[in-house]
């Protein structure tokens, strides 16, 4: 997991290339494993506010839409598929695709 978090963090602007399943879910769950203690040291601290939860989430906005891209690009589609709605989940389950426009 490691590895695929520093690959995210940084690559955080670049929105070339292509990630593999692997790493893009790995990221993923690094999100939300660290934003499950973080909410609940806003909610101990701050009540109904989320002001560490908010830091986060700006944070890893941008890796996060970067390793989304290149892992649309992974399996050979652009990353303007991340604003379809379903399909771009059904796009990140694939399997990696053969060499593509996208690659480097």
């Amino acid at each position: 997991m490691n590895e695929a978090v520093r690959l995210a963090l940084i690559n955080y602007g670049n929105f070339r290339g292509r990630t593999n399943r692997r790493n893009y879910w790995l990221f993923w769950l690094f999100t939300i494993l660290i934003s499950i203690p973080i909410g609940a040291i806003d909610r101990t601290f701050f009540g109904s506010h989320s002001y560490f939860l908010n830091l986060s989430e700006i944070f890893l906005f941008l890796p996060s839409i970067a390793t989304a891209t290149r892992r649309l690009h992974d399996v050979g589609k652009r990353g303007w598929w991340m604003i379809v709605p379903f399909v771009n989940i059904y796009l990140m389950v694939q399997p990696s695709g053969p060499l593509n426009q996208f690659e480097l």
